[in-house]
């Protein structure tokens, strides 16, 4: 039996009828998807005639009354193994989310669309940092390819996602037999995309990379022979795929240039030509979600004044963007969080010599290497490449949100160790000086300086002044105390940071 309906011209009539008896209109009555257990989409694609999953076909008719489904649905004679001759292309754009505009990104297209229908790629990831502009660049490129291709699926993940459960999705979609176990699933998905040139966009698939299940997918999917593409949209390039020049690649989208980035500002109410707005776009690196949510908070508080808000020296980052950077750096493993930490402490470039010279634990540079190829895989490092040496450093983004957590993870440290007399919880205090050492182009932090110019600790000054107020200088001192006799080891570089903080 078909795993999916349509419904018939008749059919139509008979449930335009009964909507009509209960007020209810077409697609804008959020009852009635809700009730059906689906989306606003979907009742739109059940409207349009095309085909839908059989129980959500049948709770869409039960929801207005009708029982009687199998009188108003086109159901074929006879079902059949063989795959179907289309007279029209497939397209389930069901789960593909609404996006108010999209801007620039010409080259990128240009680039998608030749390796796709020019060097006929069977995979490609599109990789980016949070609020790049990822999805939008998938839906323009599919809107724009769609009529080559036989079908059209578009899927976005959620981190409770089981693979199962997306390959029964296809399963559906390909009017294909229910789904018994995942391998069973992956073999008949690549069937189908052997027979049919079908176009597979998987939005977000970063949210299930945690699942081994997905990486051994992924990679079937890249391995097999087939005629169809795989479109990816990732903050992080899985590792599970193996990038060349003729079938599987990678594009990896900065933000926006300036053009691009001045047309969305005026389209959010901005003439363009503000004193300080190309300043804005380089400090969000041109990222479109970050400049979207700024902007409203220039609007209301600075009367739109974008100098104004500049000359805070602050990074404002709207709470979405805010929620999923702290996510991904809680999910690093400790030696990649104490990278980001050191490149957070420079705020300036730094070549891996310069950062290995640093570690209070000697690691295998190899190890270390291989702890920043993993944050570049994620998107979280700008590369400078220069003749001499490739350096590294954060985006501002990614800047603001590291320095937020050292500090607050710090304090943390400290005051566990106030509570139990026990230096052993200082952990990032001993492995990391917070004073920039410098570099060959920085001149470093010294101790003669005002520590209101050294801004992460006078970040923690301010963040321990609210916990311990007057007893501060005291509370730093019976720290220092806490080190008598303690190895140089032990120590690390918690006197060094102690006793600035007690300057």
């Amino acid at each position: 039996m078909s795993n999916s309906l349509k419904i018939s011209t008749a059919g139509l009539a008979i449930v335009d009828k009964a909507r009509q008896r209960l007020g209810w209109t077409k697609t804008s009555t959020a009852r009635w998807w809700q009730d059906a257990h689906t989306s606003r989409a979907t009742l739109r694609r059940f409207w349009q005639g095309d085909r839908i999953q059989r129980e959500i076909f049948i709770a869409i008719c039960q929801a207005v009354g009708i029982n009687d489904w199998q009188s108003i649905a086109e159901i074929p004679e006879a079902d059949s193994e063989i795959i179907p001759e289309l007279s029209t292309p497939y397209l389930d754009w069901n789960e593909a989310p609404d996006v108010e505009s999209f801007y620039g990104r010409n080259q990128e297209l240009a680039e998608l669309e030749q390796w796709i229908l020019g060097d006929r790629c069977k995979l490609i990831t599109i990789v980016g940092i949070v609020g790049i502009g990822k999805t939008a660049l998938a839906l323009a490129l599919a809107d724009r390819i769609q009529s080559q291709f036989d079908c059209l699926v578009w899927r976005s993940f959620q981190s409770n996602l089981s693979l199962t459960s997306l390959l029964d999705g296809f399963a559906f979609a390909f009017d294909q037999s229910v789904v018994q176990d995942m391998q069973q699933g992956t073999i008949q998905l690549i069937y189908y995309l052997q027979k049919r040139r079908c176009l597979l966009i998987l939005d977000g698939l970063d949210a299930v990379l945690s699942k081994p299940e997905y990486h051994q997918f992924i990679q079937k999917l890249s391995d097999n022979r087939h005629q169809s593409c795989i479109l990816i949209t990732s903050r992080e390039q899985p590792n599970s795929i193996e990038i060349n020049t003729k079938t599987v690649r990678r594009l990896t989208i900065k933000g926006l240039q300036k053009t691009a980035a001045l047309e969305l500002l005026q389209a959010r109410g901005f003439t363009g030509k503000e004193i300080g707005i190309s300043a804005l776009i380089q400090l969000y690196r041109g990222n479109p979600l970050a400049l979207k949510l700024v902007t409203p908070l220039i609007q209301s508080v600075f009367g739109g004044n974008i100098a104004a808000f500049l000359s805070q020296n602050t990074l404002v980052i709207g709470d979405r963007l805010l929620a999923i950077l702290k996510q991904q750096f809680e999910q690093l493993g400790d030696l990649e969080q104490e990278i980001l930490y050191w490149l957070a402490i420079w705020q300036e470039p730094v070549a891996f010599s310069r950062l290995q010279t640093h570690l209070v634990i000697s690691i295998d540079p190899a190890t270390v290497l291989a702890g920043i190829v993993a944050l570049e895989r994620r998107s979280l490092l700008e590369k400078w490449v220069s003749f001499a040496e490739t350096s590294f450093t954060l985006q501002p983004l990614v800047m603001k949100v590291v320095t937020d957590e050292l500090v607050e993870s710090v304090a943390q440290e400290i005051d566990r160790v106030v509570q139990s007399d026990d230096i052993r919880h200082f952990k990032i205090l001993r492995t990391h000086w917070l004073l920039r050492p410098g570099t060959d182009d920085i001149a470093g932090d010294f101790y003669d300086k005002p520590l209101k110019r050294l801004r992460i600790l006078h970040q923690l000054w301010e963040k321990l002044w609210r916990m311990y107020g007057a007893t501060l200088p005291q509370t730093l001192q019976h720290i220092l105390w806490l080190l008598n006799d303690k190895s140089p080891l032990a120590i690390g570089y918690i006197a060094c940071n102690i006793t600035t903080l007690s300057k």
